[in-house]
């Protein structure tokens, strides 16, 4: 096999469309590596990233669907990998699904735990902001924030290695 025909070579020139800010061109590009290289977790893992891109900023014809499917095989592929996690869990957020969001950060957590900290306080802060603004002008009203106020905050006291006690006590 020539060098030009390793997925390292193809992938490359797929993440080259995406720095220059083409991710229709990438999204193709990687599109046509996940068959070529169906075990590749990378290859999964930026189709699904630029058809989020893609999709978002440009337009293109992705759905939710198969951008989750993308960063679930990648994942499958390259389950120890936190990134892989992270992304899923934010494009989760970005599309309204949020247990499914709050399970791929959890499991990010649990493969590095050094990133528990950063990882909770993504979640917490990105789930709110997403609420709030999904549901604007509902939000105002305390009583129906409450339930998405409190897991955003004990994800936030769980950053902190907190209980809601000594948090209690500190405020």
């Amino acid at each position: 096999m020539a060098a030009a025909d390793t997925p390292e070579k193809k992938l490359a020139a797929g993440m080259k469309a995406m720095d220059e800010g083409d991710f229709k061109k990438a999204y193709s590009a990687f599109k046509k590596l996940v068959v070529e290289y169906p075990d590749n977790a990378d290859c999964w893992y930026y189709k699904a990233e630029c058809g989020n891109y893609a999709s978002g900023m440009f337009g293109a014809k992705v759905t939710s669907e198969e951008i989750m499917d993308a960063y679930k095989k990648a994942i499958e592929l390259g389950g120890d990998r936190v990134d892989y996690y992270q992304s899923y869990g934010m494009f989760c957020i970005s599309v309204g699904k949020y247990d499914e969001a709050e399970k791929a950060y959890n499991e990010a957590a649990q493969i590095d735990e050094s990133m528990e900290s950063s990882l909770y306080s993504e979640f917490a802060i990105e789930y709110y902001n997403h609420v709030m603004a999904s549901y604007g002008e509902i939000m105002e009203d305390p009583k129906a924030r409450a339930p998405f106020a409190k897991k955003a905050l004990e994800y936030m006291l769980k950053a902190l290695d907190m209980s809601p006690e000594e948090a209690k006590s500190l405020l």
